[in-house]
């Protein structure tokens, strides 16, 4: 069993080490927990819960501007 797994980030592919999680992501990236907001296979995840979302090979991982107002 390999390392490392593959994601699709913003469609590339990217490496990281098995059993990261969204938040583990942000940090390797060196961006702000709310510089932007994440989906996970088309699922909005909660900058709460982005510590939980454990990633997993082939996963789709999506960053995009935080919309905020109302």
């Amino acid at each position: 069993m390999s390392a490392l797994i593959t994601i699709r980030l913003d469609d590339e592919p990217l490496q990281l080490p098995r059993f990261s999680s969204l938040a583990d992501l942000m940090t390797q990236l060196q961006r702000a927990p709310d510089s932007a907001a994440t989906a996970l296979n088309g699922q909005f995840v909660a900058r709460h819960a982005r510590p939980t979302a454990i990633l997993k090979d082939g996963d789709q991982v999506l960053l995009f501007k935080p919309i905020v107002g109302g």
